[in-house]
């Protein structure tokens, strides 16, 4: 089981290594971040209206280019691109009209598959830090508030759960014949972690 952060790291590079150690393969490893002290600055400086506990993250992980179980963790698929311009690209370009995203303050992070992974830097609705999945809806220039699922309580517990997730699926058998009780394992799992049961059928919904 994934505990943390550390653990995430060292999941991912184990996972790299059992697929081969292949180039192509990389965008399964997450690795300690390698910011420098200038680059720590512009992070708090030119990212402030993002949530502190996500800057903290992403100051501590390098996620740009990342993917864990089907969640891209950043903006691009590029190895290592200034996840900087990434974020302060999709807040003045978003994906859904400006006037849906400052309403939930929200600002997209990630994805999976065409769905959004945002942050929201908190609403009467929505918690500071909180992580949300957001379907892409069938038509992007009228989102609704329905298509906001709540899937963790801030970016670092959501990529603790995500890691779990990858690691509860690769144990699914061919046959599938252990599907439900894989997904009961995942979800005593997020009990483990602290995850609070109102996330747990957003996590479901991916599984």
């Amino acid at each position: 089981m994934i505990n943390n952060l550390d653990d995430l790291v060292l999941y991912t590079y184990q996972y790299f290594e059992q697929l081969g150690a292949k180039k192509h393969f990389e965008d399964v490893l997450i690795s300690k971040a390698n910011f420098k002290e200038i680059d720590l600055y512009e992070v708090d400086n030119r990212l402030s209206f993002l949530p502190k506990s996500y800057l903290n993250v992403i100051k501590k992980i390098d996620i740009a280019g990342s993917v864990i179980s089907t969640f891209s963790l950043s903006l691009s698929s590029l190895r290592h691109e200034n996840i900087i311009q990434q974020l302060l690209d999709a807040r003045n370009d978003p994906f859904f009209p400006k006037e849906f995203m400052e309403k939930h303050k929200m600002y997209q992070i990630g994805s999976y598959n065409t769905d959004l992974i945002c942050v929201t830097a908190g609403t009467d609705q929505f918690t500071e830090g909180e992580i949300l999945f957001v379907e892409e809806g069938y038509d992007i220039y009228n989102p609704q508030d329905n298509q906001i699922h709540p899937i963790t309580k801030d970016f670092e517990q959501f990529l603790i759960a995500a890691g779990n997730l990858h690691q509860v699926r690769e144990e699914i058998a061919d046959d599938n014949l252990n599907h439900e009780e894989k997904k009961n394992e995942f979800i005593e799992r997020l009990r483990v972690l602290g995850v609070d049961e109102k996330y747990h059928k957003a996590w479901l919904s991916v599984f």
